[in-house]
């Protein structure tokens, strides 16, 4: 096979810790060889050659600098010069978008790379951007500006969703987005969440738990409409009025519109606590420090079609994990073998697993955290997909 030469580009920056770019990262590398080279190109002014990029991995390089654009003429100047420095590189090249709320570099990108300059092109396609999560709230005359959003919003994501046939192939981060998906263009590729099992994990810290209680721990994106939050905190109410000692341990970033509530819920519980965004080292001590992980998330179409990256981190961690049937949470987690799963918006069946878990939980502990530490190296390890990866981007 000849030398290849992968270039994943987006609106996203890539040198910030994010899911996109984890998972981004995790494709670099699968891909990335003592032949193959991956580029890193967020959406930005600056100049690109070999001197501006910095060697993040082996054969994987990243943009030193960042000077981000979102506007047409700058979008389209960059795709200029990312193309020029690509067409300097020996062997082949294969470009791959990130998709973004911004549809700029998309558009472009396939008229110019594409279309134009003849060269491959294929995207990241995880969620249906028409239903996003930030615009759950039902149009209403009381909410204007946010309506009026909403609609384009909507509209705009609905209009560019044809545009996915004309991208060489498309790389589905679940079966019900990759069915999906088919509705636009045949040629698709699953690949779930990944991680990497065998790195690091840090040690369990005192701060991050309550003793002489049941610590449970969520992390990530802090919103009710997407997490179902509220009522797993509902359900929570009703296990500690019935005796039950917990502690409900939260980081990661609050939505907005939620901070209040959130905040004047931690402070009239008692039992839950919030540990701020935490980075990677912290986030990783956090995770080791709870004795059972939730992914509450409810039925939303946004949820249907996506996969919550933080299943795979929470089976890294070798911990008890409890999630919802959505998605293709089913397909990986059985329950009472590598995790728990109940079904989605059903508090009795929450509040029930619940239950049977802090009861019993030195009784299985260890042989479901064995379980969950397999399938994550089995179904997750991004060098599982390293030949699929390579077959299906192709020039």
């Amino acid at each position: 096979m000849p030398q290849r030469n992968y270039y994943i580009f987006s609106n996203i920056d890539f040198s910030k810790k994010s899911a996109s770019a984890t998972r981004m990262g995790y494709y670099a590398k699968a891909l990335s060889s003592d032949v193959n080279k991956v580029y890193f190109l967020s959406c930005s002014k600056n100049k690109i050659s070999d001197e501006d990029f910095i060697e993040v991995e082996t054969n994987v390089f990243r943009l030193k600098k960042i000077q981000s654009t979102t506007g047409p003429i700058s979008t389209f100047k960059f795709l200029k010069r990312m193309n020029s420095f690509a067409s300097k590189n020996i062997g082949e090249n294969i470009f791959f978008l990130y998709p973004y709320p911004l549809v700029f570099l998309e558009v472009l990108s396939i008229l110019y790379l594409k279309y134009y300059r003849k060269n491959p092109l294929y995207s990241e396609f995880n969620e249906i951007r028409k239903y996003s999560s930030s615009f759950h709230a039902p149009i209403s005359l009381k909410k204007i500006k946010y309506s009026f959003k909403k609609i384009v919003f909507k509209t705009t994501f609905s209009l560019i969703e044809p545009l996915l046939c004309f991208f060489d192939g498309l790389v589905c981060i679940s079966s019900n987005i990759e069915a999906y998906a088919h509705k636009f263009n045949k040629n698709t590729l699953r690949i779930p969440i990944l991680t990497d099992p065998d790195r690091a994990i840090a040690n369990p810290l005192e701060k991050f738990q309550t003793k002489s209680t049941f610590n449970i721990g969520f992390s990530g994106s802090i919103a009710p409409s997407k997490e179902n939050l509220a009522d797993f905190i509902n359900v929570l109410d009703t296990l500690i009025e019935s005796g039950y000692k917990i502690s409900f341990n939260l980081c990661g970033h609050i939505a907005k519109s939620y901070e209040k509530e959130l905040l004047q819920k931690i402070k009239e519980s008692g039992y839950i606590n919030y540990f701020g965004n935490l980075n990677e080292t912290e986030l990783s001590a956090f995770l080791s420090s709870q004795d059972l992980l939730v992914i509450p998330r409810g039925y939303t179409k946004q949820n249907n079609y996506g996969f919550s990256t933080k299943l795979s981190d929470y089976l890294n961690h070798e911990k008890v994990i409890l999630v919802t049937d959505i998605s293709d949470n089913a397909l990986y987690i059985k329950d009472g073998n590598n995790g728990f799963i109940v079904p989605a918006n059903n508090n009795e069946a929450m509040s029930e697993k619940l239950k049977y878990i802090i009861e019993n939980f030195k009784t299985f502990e260890k042989r479901i955290v064995d379980s969950a530490y397999e399938t994550s190296k089995k179904m997750f390890h991004y060098s599982n997909f390293k030949n699929e990866l390579e077959v299906f981007l192709k020039k």
